[in-house]
């Protein structure tokens, strides 16, 4: 019921907050509403969202946020939570979708082709020139989906952006998201997400080739707050 309202009601509204932002330009015709529609779900189906933190960021600073990833409910809970009006990487088969790809297009969403080293790679570098331009992102380093909410292996992709781009990176943990919609299920479970906004850690003076420190805080921040490794 709860992805059925949500794709449901994207697939109504978004032709007309398309439209306005054509004219508008303002990236708030189109998160606005997508927000509404994700709260309205989640109440309806009894999932409840604690976040801490969201005090530790300056609202004047671009920020790589690097979150755990447990489910895909995350994309839309931290699309809504965090305050910010994001951008991903997302698979190439999303830009597919009629009106659903030409929009996420519209509000920085790059298109990654996993299986194209060259063609991932320059996704990575547009991703860098919007950091630079002041457009958050939000890169899962774990690169897939947990099975059991365990903290995966990282990789360097969303730590080199960060670090070429020059912005702080923002660890997040997400809890929960097992319980509410666990992987290979489309079902969602009433539960509780926290989602906890750790202290930025600078890329300053760091490059390509100092990104496993960068790496190796990020982790122990999210191991910090992530209840019993779920």
């Amino acid at each position: 019921m709860l992805l059925t309202l949500w794709f449901g009601g994207v697939a109504f509204i978004a032709p007309f907050v398309i439209a306005l932002f054509l004219l508008t330009k303002k990236e708030n015709t189109i998160y606005r509403p997508v927000r509404l529609f994700i709260r309205l779900g989640l109440a309806m189906v009894g999932v409840k969202v604690e976040v801490v933190g969201l005090e530790r960021l300056d609202p004047n600073q671009t920020y790589m946020f690097t979150p755990n990833h447990q489910s895909f409910i995350e994309v839309p809970l931290l699309v809504t939570y965090l305050k910010r009006n994001p951008g991903f990487l997302a698979k190439k088969e999303l830009f597919k979708w009629p009106i659903f790809g030409y929009g996420i297009g519209l509000i920085g969403v790059i298109s990654v082709d996993r299986r194209n080293t060259k063609t991932a790679v320059a996704s990575a570098q547009v991703a860098i020139a919007n950091l630079r331009r002041g457009k958050d992102y939000i890169v899962y380093p774990e690169g897939t989906r947990s099975k059991d909410g365990r903290l995966l292996p990282f990789k360097k992709g969303a730590f080199v952006m960060a670090a070429e781009a020059g912005v702080p990176i923002v660890p997040v943990t997400v809890s929960g998201c097992t319980t509410i919609m666990p992987k290979g299920q489309i079902k969602v479970y009433p539960a509780t997400v926290r989602i906890t906004v750790h202290d930025p850690i600078s890329t300053k003076g760091h490059s390509r080739e100092t990104v496993a420190e960068l790496m190796a805080a990020t982790r122990v921040k999210i191991l910090s707050a992530l209840s019993e490794g779920r």
